[in-house]
């Protein structure tokens, strides 16, 4: 138990990413690895509020489920500033799967009817085609 517990925590210490962006390491502050890539990401907390508020009409309109892309773009950017801050093995596989839910959201949204299987362009199509992106094996 001892083992596997030091096994995983090891991947929450600085540096555990094989990972280093062009940017020179802790040169800033002490805290910080990559100062600009950490500090840059600001953008993905402050701005998906605002952009809630604006999209307010749409999701009237379209559903809500814009919404949760809002969200999810939070989610990328705090864990994005996670991993840039600590260049950490966990939060480079954070990032990475924060940005592959917005993918799939953003498909299980938008995904053209036209283009769906035929089986799924019904009126219930785009709920099974849900169901299949975010199925899990």
């Amino acid at each position: 138990m001892a083992a596997t517990l030091t096994m995983w925590s090891s991947h929450l210490n600085r540096g555990s990413s094989p990972v280093d962006w062009c940017e020179e390491n802790y040169s800033y502050t002490p805290f910080i690895a990559e100062f600009y890539n950490t500090v840059s990401n600001a953008i993905f907390l402050i701005m998906p509020p605002f952009l809630m508020h604006l999209h307010q009409p749409y999701a009237e309109c379209m559903g809500p489920g814009i919404h949760i892309i809002w969200l999810l773009l939070i989610v990328v950017g705090a864990s994005s500033a996670y991993f840039h801050a600590t260049l950490s093995l966990l939060g480079q596989l954070l990032d990475e799967m924060a940005i592959l839910w917005v993918v799939m959201a953003g498909f299980a949204l938008w995904f053209p009817k036209a283009y769906m299987p035929v089986g799924l362009r019904d009126r219930e199509g785009r709920k099974t085609f849900v169901l299949m992106v975010r199925s899990e094996k």
